[in-house]
């Protein structure tokens, strides 16, 4: 088992991993319990490793490569959805019976009178 990459996080050394998996490249993660439970020796004993077998080493350098590059390029052009219609009238219409009836009545507490 030979160690391709380190982080910091056990989070970021898993979406590395499943980086290498969709390229067809098996993949461990390695020291993130320890991580987790003492993560202010993280920098001492090396953060969290990604290793892969000797023989996907040099194919495992390349991805690590490609996954920093991807890391470090422009965010793509993002069009927000427009749902603000429907969620506005959701909230009308599944708040009109704690306005019309008010609290006590909806959480089911007797009528006063």
């Amino acid at each position: 088992m030979v160690t391709v990459a380190r982080f910091q996080t056990p989070e970021e050394a898993h979406l590395f991993r499943s980086f290498l998996g969709s390229r067809g490249i098996q993949a461990e993660v390695f020291d993130e319990h320890v991580v987790q439970l003492f993560w202010h020796y993280s920098n001492a004993i090396g953060g969290v490793r990604v290793v892969v077998a000797a023989e996907d080493e040099m194919d495992a350098a390349e991805a690590h490569r490609e996954y920093l590059e991807v890391l470090r390029s422009e965010p793509r052009e993002f069009s927000g959805a427009r749902v603000w219609p429907v969620v506005l009238l959701l909230s009308i219409a599944l708040g009109a019976p704690f306005l019309a009836f008010g609290r006590r009545l909806a959480a089911g507490a007797p009528k006063e009178g």
